[in-house]
C-alpha cells in the first residue's frame, strides 16, 4: 500500500499560543535514529502489516475457482459413481469459441430432470444437434471446483458469468473506503494524535473484520469492507506520520520507504493465512486478529513530541523528548531548548508572510493557473493514477497468473523488496526523474511482454513479476518527487491531489 501523506523535510515549527520551537534542533540532540527510536519505529510498523493483508485480501477471499453449470442429478456421485468430470463436461457443456475450453457459463438445454437415476437417457440426442439442442445459460446454479478453496465470496454468492461485475463493484467499494480514509485520516490524526488514531484504527479493523466473517449477505459484506478500509487508511496515515516525526531528516527517506516494505510483508503473510484457511469466512476471521498485538505495543509508544508541541502541550512534549534522548544515551540541556525556541521564533518571523499568503490565496486551482505548473500537475496526477492502477491491478490479479495462487501472491510481495532497495540506493545518487523514468519504462515493457506470448505462461508470470517490481519502485519515488516539485505553500495540496488520482486508479482496477 502506498500512503497518502508526505512529510515536509524542512525544519518544523511547533507552536502554542505562547511557545514556538524548531524541533529539528532538538531532534539533532536526541539522535536521528537512536536505538530507542528504532524500537518505536518497529512497534509502529506493525500497523502496516494488517493493512497489507486486508488491502489484497480479496485475492483469496473472492477467488474464482474453476466452475461450470450445476447439472442435477448428474452431479450426484451416489447416483452416477462411474461418470467422470471429463465425461460430464463432454456430454453437457458447449465449447467456448474464444478459449477452446468448455464454457463455464452455459450448458446444453437437455431436460436433466427427465434423467433416470444412473442412466444418461436424458442426454439425447448426442452429439447435440441444433436447433433441438442449443446452449443456454446456467439455470440450476453453478458447480465449483473445491480442491483449492472450499468456499469464497465469489462461490457463496455466485459472482460469476453475468454477475462477475458485482464482484468488481464490491472490490471498488473497498477502495472507495480507502479514498475516504485518505481524505479524513490525516485530519483525525492531527486532531486526536498519532497513537490514539493508530490504536482505534487497529481495534476497528479487528472488530469490523470479525463482522465481515459473519456477514449474512453481500451488501452487508461490502458495507463492512468499506468501513474497514476507512479505518485501515486512517491508521496507516497516522503510522506513516508518526515514524517520520520521531526520526531525523537523515533517515526519513528510508523510514518512509520501509513503511511500504512492511506493507509488502503483510500481504506476503496473507498467503500463509489463506493456505491454512481455505474457507473465506475462516480466513476473514483469522486475519481479523492480526491487528490486536498492536494493543500491547501501544502501551509502550509515546505520543509524537512534534504533535504535542503543535497542540501546546509543551510540558509533555519536553518530557517525552528528554526520555527519548536519555534512552538513546543522550541528554537535552536547557541550552538545547533555548536554541530550539530561538530558531522557532526566527522561523515564525520568516514564514509569517508566507503563511498569510497560503491561507488566503492558494487552492487546488492554483496548481493549474500557470502553464508550466499546469503541465507538471497533469503529469504528476497521471503518474499517480497509472502507478496505482498497475500496482493494484498486478496485486489483485495474482490468482490469474500461471501457477499456484499462494506462491504468486508471496512473490508479488518479495519483488517489492528488490524495488525498494534499488530506490534507496539510487534515488539520491541519480535523481528522482531518472529513476522514475527507468521504473516506469521497465514496468511498461514488462507488462506488455507478459501478454505477447500467452502460450508461454511461466514466462508471462515472470514478466508480470518484473512489472510489479518496477511499478513498486516508481510508486515509492513519486511520493518524494511530488513533494519536491512544488513550493511549500502548495505541497500538501499537490500530494493530496496526486493521492486522489491514485485512489481513482485503484477504484477502477477491479474493472
Amino acid at each position: 500500500m502506498k500512503s497518502d501523506v508526505t512529510f515536509d523535510a524542512d525544519s518544523t515549527t511547533s507552536s502554542s499560543s505562547k511557545y514556538r520551537i524548531d524541533y529539528s534542533v532538538v531532534m539533532r540532540e536526541i539522535g536521528a535514529l537512536g536505538k530507542y527510536q528504532f524500537l518505536l519505529v518497529m512497534m509502529a510498523y506493525w500497523v502496516t502489516i494488517p493493512c497489507g493483508i486486508n488491502q489484497v485480501a480479496s485475492v483469496f477471499l473472492a477467488a474464482t475457482p474453476s466452475h461450470r453449470c450445476a447439472l442435477p442429478p448428474l452431479d450426484d456421485s451416489s447416483l452416477y459413481p462411474n461418470l467422470t468430470e471429463a465425461q460430464l463436461k463432454n456430454y453437457t457443456l458447449p465449447l467456448d469459441t474464444r478459449t477452446g475450453d468448455y464454457d463455464e457459463c452455459k450448458r446444453y438445454n437437455y431436460s436433466l430432470t427427465s434423467c433416470t437415476p444412473g442412466e444418461l437417457n436424458c442426454i439425447s440426442p448426442y452429439p447435440p444437434i441444433p436447433p433441438k439442442v442449443i446452449p443456454i445459460k446456467c439455470d440450476k446454479g453453478f458447480y465449483y471446483d473445491t480442491s483449492v478453496y472450499t468456499s469464497t465470496v465469489t462461490t457463496e454468492w455466485n459472482l460469476v458469468c453475468d454477475d462477475v461485475i458485482i464482484g468488481s463493484v464490491v472490490t471498488a467499494v473497498f477502495f472507495a473506503g480507502v479514498l475516504l480514509g485518505s481524505l479524513v485520516g490525516g485530519n483525525i490524526a492531527d486532531i486526536f494524535g498519532r497513537c490514539p488514531t493508530m490504536l482505534v484504527g487497529q481495534l476497528a479493523m479487528a472488530a469490523i473484520g470479525i463482522g465481515c466473517a459473519f456477514a449474512p449477505n453481500l451488501v452487508g459484506f461490502a458495507a463492512l469492507r468499506f468501513t474497514l478500509a476507512l479505518f485501515l487508511q486512517a491508521g496507516y496515515i497516522a503510522c506513516f506520520v508518526y515514524v517520520m516525526e520521531i526520526t531525523g531528516e537523515k533517515w526519513r527517506t528510508m523510514i518512509g520507504i520501509n513503511v511500504q516494505a512492511v506493507f509488502a510483508v503483510g500481504y506476503m503473510t496473507l498467503s500463509g493465512f489463506a493456505y491454512a484457511w481455505r474457507d473465506w469466512r475462516d480466513l476473514q476471521l483469522a486475519i481479523s486478529f492480526v491487528p490486536l498485538p498492536f494493543v500491547f505495543f501501544w502501551f509502550f509508544l509515546p505520543e509524537s513530541p512534534r504533535w504535542l508541541f503543535s497542540k501546546g502541550k509543551v510540558a509533555k512534549g519536553k518530557k517525552i523528548s528528554e526520555m527519548m534522548a536519555k534512552r538513546n544515551g543522550n541528554h537535552l540541556s536547557d541550552d538545547v531548548w533555548q536554541r530550539a525556541e530561538k530558531a522557532g521564533q526566527e522561523l515564525s518571523v520568516n514564514n509569517s508572510t508566507q503563511s498569510e499568503d497560503s491561507s488566503n490565496s492558494y487552492s487546488p486551482l492554483e496548481l493549474f493557473r500557470r502553464r508550466r505548473m499546469r503541465l507538471i500537475t497533469i503529469n504528476m496526477m497521471f503518474n499517480w493514477f497509472v502507478n496505482s492502477l498497475v500496482y493494484y491491478g498486478l496485486s489483485l490479479n495474482a490468482g490469474s497468473l500461471a501457477g499456484d495462487d499462494f506462491v504468486n501472491n508471496t512473490l508479488n510481495g518479495v519483488v517489492e523488496f528488490g524495488a525498494y532497495l534499488f530506490v534507496i540506493l539510487t534515488m539520491d545518487r541519480f535523481g528522482r526523474r531518472i529513476i522514475l523514468c527507468i521504473c516506469l519504462l521497465t514496468g511498461g515493457v514488462a507488462c506488455l511482454a507478459a501478454t505477447v506470448q500467452p502460450d508461454l505462461i511461466n514466462l508471462g508470470t515472470a514478466f508480470a513479476l518484473i512489472g510489479k517490481m518496477a511499478v513498486s519502485g516508481s510508486y515509492a519515488v513519486i511520493y518524494n518527487y511530488t513533494a519536491e516539485l512544488y513550493p511549500t505553500v502548495v505541497r500538501s495540496t499537490a500530494v493530496g491531489l496526486g493521492s486522489m488520482a491514485a485512489r481513482v486508479g485503484s477504484i477502477i482496477t477491479p474493472f
